[in-house]
């Protein structure tokens, strides 16, 4: 019987550490040099993606920041619109605030979230391009979950240039190659995976989150803020990132 209670109280001690690494608030920072024929102004740029059922408090950062990109799964199905509506609200006094779909956000109301997106002024970007600080040939490009829809992704990069500065956003990271081998970007970021949430080792259903050089490129895929089902992680800790941005200027300038 002895080793019966062991195991049951191994077996609740590693379900509470688990529920507790779900509930961290992990930041992530770095500094990023990226390509620039024409200098852009060094900023700040936090990335924050499926947030799903947490609340967010008010000390994401000591630090102000310029830029904030929602990368999807902001909510999901249940949870109550006055919970977005705060999260919108503390994100929006971080800084400049974009989003794009994640495969969950609808599910709360379009409608409803579009509404809070203008209230707080919430930048949602559809499989297109913006500048940034009025700087032409410094752009973000945003693409919806969706991207299924006739050629979303040349949509998307409408516009961008192969001499401009190119952030990229999107849900997932599975079209990371395609992009990388047919348009201009020099920072991908995507969440999606949740970093496999629930690993044992080196194994997972999802990739653990990263943040690496790929053939040229810089690549971010997060584990996420928050989780989705069961509220538990496992060698896959809850995170969002905060990057310095900086221009590395070209040798043919």
């Amino acid at each position: 019987m002895k080793w019966i209670t062991k195991s049951i109280l191994a077996a609740l001690a590693l379900l509470l550490f688990m529920l507790r690494n779900a509930f961290q608030q992990n930041l992530k920072s770095h500094t990023v040099e990226l390509p620039a024929i024409r200098p852009f102004k060094p900023f700040r740029l936090m990335f924050i993606s499926d947030i799903h059922r947490r609340t967010l408090n008010g000390n994401l950062t000591v630090n102000p920041v310029d830029v904030v990109i929602i990368g999807g799964d902001l909510a999901e199905k249940g949870v109550p619109l006055s919970r977005v509506e705060h999260n919108l609200k503390v994100l929006s006094q971080l800084g400049e605030l974009y989003f794009i779909w994640g495969n969950h956000d609808r599910n709360v109301g379009e409608a409803e979230l579009r509404k809070l997106f203008e209230k707080y002024k919430v930048t949602v970007l559809e499989n297109e391009w913006v500048t940034l600080f009025g700087n032409p040939q410094l752009k973000l490009v945003g693409l919806d979950y969706f991207i299924y829809e006739k050629d979303a992704i040349s949509k998307a990069f409408s516009g961008v240039e192969p001499e401009d500065t190119v952030l990229f956003a999107s849900h997932t990271p599975s079209i990371f190659k395609y992009v990388r081998e047919n348009h201009p970007a020099d920072f991908l970021l995507a969440g999606h995976t949740h970093g496999g949430q629930i690993r044992l080792g080196r194994y997972g259903i999802a990739e653990k989150g990263r943040f690496r050089k790929m053939s040229g490129k810089t690549e971010l895929i997060s584990n996420g803020y928050g989780t989705t089902k069961l509220p538990l992680r496992l060698g896959a800790e809850a995170e969002y990132h905060v990057y310095t941005i900086q221009p590395k200027l070209s040798e043919h300038i």
